[in-house]
């Protein structure tokens, strides 16, 4: 009987080099893949809490989360008010988001501190910072495919809300992060729709319902 081949040495110095090769390639590429691989299961967790806002609004007339204000459990923030339409809240928590409390045991449903990847819009160009009675239905939004309900805030903040007017620069300057993945982030839209936006194509005029609104 004639015994089996083996490699020769040249064979097997081609495929080293080969496995070397592809190591190198995905090496080089890991940061990226890993950046693309958490935006993405962040991209499906906003998906989940947009189903939240839209069966809340289903709930109350169409009527989307109000924006408000102080640290008491008597006023519900948003997180609080999805809660009861989300099936795990570990969705509040943005994957790679090295800053995220909950993953650090914090409770995700609390009305004193945000401790969610993310930040509601705040309605301000329709006045609800000043008048929590102000309210956004979602029949109202002449484009929800352009107006953005959740964003990502810069490591450290605890804001609910995105107050477009508030702080020396206001909000979309001072708290949001435009780069959490890269050279973008992640961002939840009024039409149940998430998208990466890169921070060239982001623009904060999409956080208006009332697009004739001029921002100072």
């Amino acid at each position: 009987m004639r015994r089996a081949r083996g490699f020769t040495l040249i064979e097997l110095l081609i495929v080293i080099a080969i496995v070397g090769t592809l190591a190198v390639m995905i090496m080089a590429n890991w940061g990226t893949m890993k950046s693309y691989t958490q935006r993405a299961a962040t991209l499906s967790n906003m998906r989940q809490i947009g189903v939240g806002f839209y069966s809340y609004a289903s709930d109350h007339d169409t009527r989307l989360p109000r924006r408000v204000s102080g640290d008491t459990n008597t006023s519900d923030k948003w997180p609080r008010l999805l809660n009861d339409y989300l099936e795990d809240t570990r969705v509040y928590a943005a994957v790679g988001d090295r800053s995220n409390h909950i993953f650090r045991g914090a409770d995700p449903l609390s009305n004193q501190r945000n401790h969610t990847s993310y930040i509601m819009n705040g309605y301000n160009d329709i006045g609800a910072f000043t008048n929590e009675a102000v309210e956004v239905r979602l029949t109202q939004l002449e484009k929800p495919a352009s107006v953005i309900l959740l964003g990502t805030p810069k490591s450290g903040s605890t804001h609910f809300y995105m107050d477009m007017l508030e702080g020396q620069h206001g909000n979309h300057a001072d708290v949001l992060n435009l780069e959490l993945y890269g050279k973008g982030s992640c961002y939840l839209f009024a039409d149940g729709s998430a998208r990466f936006l890169t921070k060239a194509a982001y623009d904060h005029r999409l956080w208006l319902v009332n697009k004739d609104f001029v921002v100072p």
